[in-house]
């Protein structure tokens, strides 16, 4: 028969199992979501330039759009990037963007935004729709044209590189589909690079029009989504 010095010390290493099998499937579970949140993250990161990538770009649209609240989308595109591989290379073109890339991650954070890296030479930004957004658009693409030093050879050698931006609002309220936002950015910025180098564009639906002649603000062709 069992004694009661038995019975609790039997009780006690039960609960002691118990409190470690807890511990350890708490440990499992917290290793587990950082392993899933670092994936996730990974994916949503351009490897290039460390900004969020096209993935990321519309995740972070989502969660904005989500929470009802209106943002205005920015479009760049560095002007001439065939030209300048021609010139210098692949490689020298890689050293550009993730300058290039910091920079418009300090002008865009400087407001509260978020850039994003899309593809090749095209970067995005998110931001708040209250921010002057046309004004912010001038500074990324101020941003780009400052002198950059890049390494050729071993050598050091300054090159200016100049963008085109396009810029498009967007509210939950009055827009059904957030793709819209960044079809009329690139819109908007179809209609700078028409303009010539270094220049910027505020979407206009009353005059912007897509591809088929339709407006812009209905035509989904006008622009990658």
């Amino acid at each position: 028969m069992s004694t009661p010095a038995q019975i609790t010390a039997v009780l006690v290493a039960i609960a002691i199992t118990v409190a470690i099998a807890y511990h350890l499937s708490r440990r499992r579970t917290a290793v587990y979501h950082r392993a899933v949140t670092a994936v996730v993250h990974a994916a949503r990161r351009d490897d290039l330039t460390g900004l969020g990538n096209r993935a990321g770009f519309h995740a972070a649209l989502a969660d904005v759009v989500g929470r009802r609240r209106p943002v205005a989308v920015i479009l760049i595109n560095l002007d001439g990037t065939r030209g300048f591989v021609s010139r210098f290379g692949h490689r020298a073109l890689d050293q550009l963007l993730v300058l290039i890339a910091g920079r418009l991650r300090h002008v865009a954070s400087a407001a509260g935004a978020s850039a994003f890296r899309l593809r090749r030479d095209e970067f995005a930004v998110i931001l708040d729709d209250r921010v002057d957004a046309a004004d912010h658009a001038a500074r990324l693409v101020a941003a780009v044209a400052e002198p950059t030093e890049i390494l050729l050879s071993g050598l050091s050698i300054t090159v200016t590189a100049t963008a085109c931006a396009g810029v498009a609002s967007f509210s939950p309220y009055a827009h059904g589909d957030r793709r819209l936002a960044l079809i009329r950015a690139d819109c908007a910025m179809r209609v700078a690079k028409r303009a010539g180098r270094g220049q910027t564009a505020v979407f206009d639906p009353a005059t912007m029009r897509g591809p088929d002649g339709t407006a812009a603000s209905d035509a989904v062709g006008c622009g990658e989504a």
